[in-house]
């Protein structure tokens, strides 16, 4: 798919829609904050029996309950990655963003203006787009013919009585911002965290990389059977990479992935310490070639609980691939390789994994209790040929690794499942996973104690 040359679009606020001008969202939600406490008493009880340091009691991985409050509380008031705008290139064309129950309706108004959009038909509640993607000139509803512009305002509704008002009947719309050529989605119904804010310092890098222009090479889904806190959890340790990744591990020197395999602060305090002269020896030489060198690793109390590690490949290695040469021209704004590797998170939700020749988003997406989506999206600079882009070796080591890793991660659930299933302690190098459930546990606006 190529990529074309757009303006950052606006973002798409429901005000916008209605025609008012949306106002600021109050406060710096990057900054420390403290969620609306969570009203169900269900949820009361469960944080009450949580250990800090163990993994989390059954409940939180198998109830349905759980997953409600899950999406009400934390799912959909976060910014979510939902896909690169060289997806959708031309006017019309749109795809389906699925997410928990809901189906979003992500497509281009026009050449500076993507909009995002609930699938229900403002008639009597019918599925409006069935296609997974394609090109709509007009979003017409199969029921009953209902037809919406791009803009998600009623234009045609058959029969109504006369005290009908199509202008109070648009599309529901969802809150979207394209960063970067990242399509970003929040399903707060009141005003989300601003993104700005929250996002704005994580420019620099992802305009190194040349994301906005960068086209995709190929996609790959992983569709999970375990709920999406296990499939996070798992992302974000590395204490299991040598026991069940040999690929991974071959890209990568074993004390990089003791140290910070899974973020700044996943390993334990003393390997940590060795390998940051190593990690500062390398900044300076990256950083005399242009790029934007430093780490983010948000607090527990933060609202997207961001992440940002860069340090060297391994030693001799130009990109991450079985025998470490380069599968594709250099990315972005590089005019020599700094033979680096970024590991950068949004979100819980929205990673991304990139060296000098490419850039893979990672989308977590919790579908229900028991069933998270996992897609890959593999990019490469916009201006790379077919013929300069070898997909089979720049796909190897990531895919054989989430392949691995969807397998180890059903079996986790498998057994959290079981009668016997109790609270396990965590390592030392699963220091990421810990934080992320002090964050979790945070949005629920309850007192924790450690």
């Amino acid at each position: 798919m190529t990529q074309s040359n757009v303006n950052e679009p606006v973002i798409a606020t429901p005000d916008l829609i209605r025609g008012k001008q949306s106002s600021p969202c109050a406060g710096d939600p990057g900054l420390p904050r403290r969620s609306a406490p969570c009203k169900d008493e269900n949820m009361h009880r469960l944080i009450a029996d949580v250990q800090m340091g163990y993994s989390l009691p059954q409940d939180f991985y198998v109830s349905d309950a759980v997953f409600a409050a899950d999406m009400e509380q934390v799912i959909s008031q976060k910014w979510i990655l939902a896909g690169h705008v060289s997806r959708i290139p031309n006017k019309g064309d749109y795809f389906l963003f699925k997410i928990g129950g809901e189906q979003i309706i992500v497509i281009r108004e026009n050449a500076d203006s993507v909009r995002a959009f609930f699938n229900v038909c403002r008639h009597r509640g019918s599925t409006i787009c069935q296609a997974e993607s394609g090109n709509a000139p007009r979003l017409v509803c199969p029921y009953h013919a209902w037809t919406f512009g791009l803009d998600g305002r009623l234009i045609s509704a058959r029969l109504m009585p006369d005290d009908f008002d199509k202008a109070e009947n648009g599309l529901h719309p969802c809150h979207i911002r394209v960063f970067h050529g990242l399509i970003f989605i929040n399903m707060s119904e009141g005003a989300p965290d601003d993104f700005d804010a929250t996002f704005g310092d994580m420019g620099p890098i992802l305009d190194y990389h040349g994301i906005a222009g960068a086209r995709i090479a190929h996609a790959g889904s992983y569709p999970t059977t375990a709920n999406w806190k296990l499939v996070i959890e798992n992302f974000f340790e590395c204490y299991h990479c040598v026991p069940s990744h040999p690929e991974f591990c071959s890209m990568h020197d074993a004390e990089s992935i003791v140290a910070v395999g899974a973020g700044p602060s996943s390993g334990p305090a003393d390997a940590i310490q060795a390998y940051a002269p190593k990690i500062a020896a390398w900044e300076a030489r990256a950083a005399a070639l242009g790029r934007p060198v430093g780490n983010i690793d948000d607090a527990a109390d933060s609202s997207h609980l961001r992440l940002l590690m860069q340090r060297m490949n391994k030693d001799g290695w130009a990109a991450e691939t079985q025998d470490g040469t380069a599968p594709s021209p250099l990315m972005g704004k590089r005019t020599a390789p700094d033979k680096g590797r970024m590991h950068l998170s949004f979100s819980p939700f929205s990673q991304i994994v990139a060296d000098d020749h490419f850039v893979i988003l990672f989308q977590f997406t919790p579908r229900s209790a028991l069933e998270s989506d996992v897609e890959m999206i593999w990019l490469v600079d916009g201006r790379a040929t077919e013929t300069e882009v070898d997909i089979e070796k720049m796909v190897w080591g990531y895919h054989a690794t989430t392949s691995q890793d969807k397998i180890i991660t059903e079996n986790n659930q498998a057994g959290i499942m079981s009668s016997r299933y109790r609270p396990g302690r965590y390592s030392e190098q699963e220091g990421s996973v810990v934080k992320f459930q002090q964050w979790y546990l945070n949005q629920f606006g309850l007192e924790r104690v450690e």
